[in-house]
This record gives C-alpha cells, structure tokens and sequence, in this order.
C-alpha cells in the first residue's frame, strides 16, 4: 500500500472521531506480518514477539503513541500520561516506522 493510500485509509477509518482501535483492519491490511488487537477504544499493534506501539485518540487530530518492548501491550501506559503525541501525519510516519523494524 501507498504511503498516500495509507494515509487515506487511516483518516477514512478515523473519520467523525471515531478511537484508534477502528485502525485495526487498516493496519492489517497494510502490514500483514504485524498483529493488531483492540483495548477498549486503543489499538496496539504488535511486532514479533514483545515489540508493541500503543496508539490513543487524544483530540481531534491527535493521538498518543508509545513503543514497548514488552511480553504484554497494555495501554496502561497511556492512562499514565506516558508516550508522545503525534497529529495525523504523525501517526502515519510512526506507524510506518515501527512497521519498518
């Protein structure tokens, strides 16, 4: 998939403020080597064996992103205030990076 056509799919499946978690079937879709699961309204998107980005719904175009390397991706991370937050275009660059790896 295109980075343009990704960057579509993506701001289609968020439309009208709809939580990250609705990225699951973009993202496997787009990356089939990765494992996408939903947490409530997050999305964690796994790689490997432990790799894990955890991506939140923060506002309107922005979401909180954090990377783990841990055996379990719970977004209790993100309830503490931990991670970075990124816009739309963000979001697209980091979810394409940790694809990369």
């Amino acid at each position: 998939m295109s980075e343009h056509h990704f960057r579509d799919a993506i701001s289609a499946a968020l439309g009208d403020g709809r939580p990250a978690a609705e990225l699951d079937r973009v993202i496997e879709q787009a990356f089939p080597d990765l494992s996408v699961f939903r947490e409530e309204d997050d999305l964690v998107i796994v790689a490997g064996e432990t790799r894990r980005l955890l991506v939140r719904r923060v506002g309107p175009n922005l979401f909180r992103l954090s990377e783990n390397a841990a055996a379990s991706g719970s977004t209790n991370l993100l309830d503490a205030g931990g991670g970075q937050e990124r816009d739309l275009d963000g979001l697209v660059e980091e979810i394409r990076a940790f694809a990369a790896i």
